[in-house]
């Protein structure tokens, strides 16, 4: 008797852990309190300028490393097939060349392609999946788990579908503006297809219908690039570390540096501008 009552409280004790992700999602999907307040142009508009000049400043930042890699992997390309030149290096100990630029000098594609923008594109997790708790998708909850959340945003959040908020979660966590403020803004900015049916995006900004039409299609435009350019950053990073990193050692070589000075004067201008190449944050 005892032993089957430790079995049911076990079991029970697993259905609440089990039930509580739902109870929970429906506890902060309900409206909550101050949600429908307007955002209005005063604050809307230098808001949305503000959130736009960050997405353009991060893609650029990121496009402007991988241009990096692609010169300094160019500039490679024209000399390592001076066999004069590859035993300097094996005799100086840099005849290990980190993966990154390796990989490029092999690469029978384009280099320019390394550089490629990815407008228009989504990853492929952009789809949210799951059955949505009180409006909101599990996989959004997951991935704001660990982020402080403001109980109300997800009131907004249900005004949109289920793909379209794990878009927002995206752009938020990958903005580091996890706030109602910018939740409003890119709930309010939402295409129309993506909007919950019977919500209207007037009744959170003060914007009009002309507004909506010319700026929404410019902070989508720049919300799929700045998460495309979220995707590549962390390894744009690495590799850009790697490659300056050779290339500074390479540089502060004097028997490197004459050879590729008295050899190569259009490579060696080109290593010297990509020395030291200022990491990107």
């Amino acid at each position: 008797m005892v032993r089957l009552k430790r079995r049911l409280t076990r079991e029970a004790a697993y259905k609440a852990l089990h039930d509580s992700a739902q109870r929970h999602a429906r506890e902060i999907a309900a409206d909550q309190p101050g949600s429908k307040e307007k955002l209005f142009a005063p604050k809307l508009l230098p808001a949305y300028k503000a959130a736009c000049g960050r997405k353009r400043d991060f893609i650029r930042e990121t496009e402007e490393a991988e241009r990096c890699l692609v010169r300094l992997a160019e500039a490679l390309h024209v000399i390592m097939n001076d066999k004069e030149f590859l035993s300097l290096l094996k005799s100086e100990g840099f005849a290990t060349i980190p993966n990154c630029l390796v990989q490029r000098l092999h690469d029978d594609a384009p280099l320019e392609a390394a550089t490629a923008k990815h407008a228009g594109m989504l990853p492929a997790d952009s789809s949210a999946g799951g059955q949505p708790v009180s409006g909101i998708c599990p996989d959004v909850l997951a991935f704001l788990q660990d982020c402080f959340v403001k109980v109300k945003i997800f009131g907004l959040l249900r005004h949109v579908l289920p793909a379209r908020q794990m878009e927002i979660a995206r752009l938020m966590v990958g903005m580091e503006r996890v706030t109602f403020t910018y939740t409003k803004i890119l709930v309010a900015f939402t295409p129309r297809p993506l909007l919950a049916k019977g919500f209207d995006p007037t009744t959170i900004a003060n914007v009009s219908e002309d507004q909506l039409g010319a700026m929404t299609p410019e902070l989508g435009r720049l919300s799929s690039e700045f998460l495309s350019a979220v995707e590549r950053r962390g390894s744009v990073s690495l590799k850009l570390l790697a490659a300056g990193r050779y290339l500074d050692r390479l540089m502060d070589n004097s028997k490197v540096v004459r050879y590729l000075a008295h050899n190569f004067p259009d490579q060696f201008e080109e290593f010297h501008s990509l020395s030291t190449p200022t990491p990107i944050r």
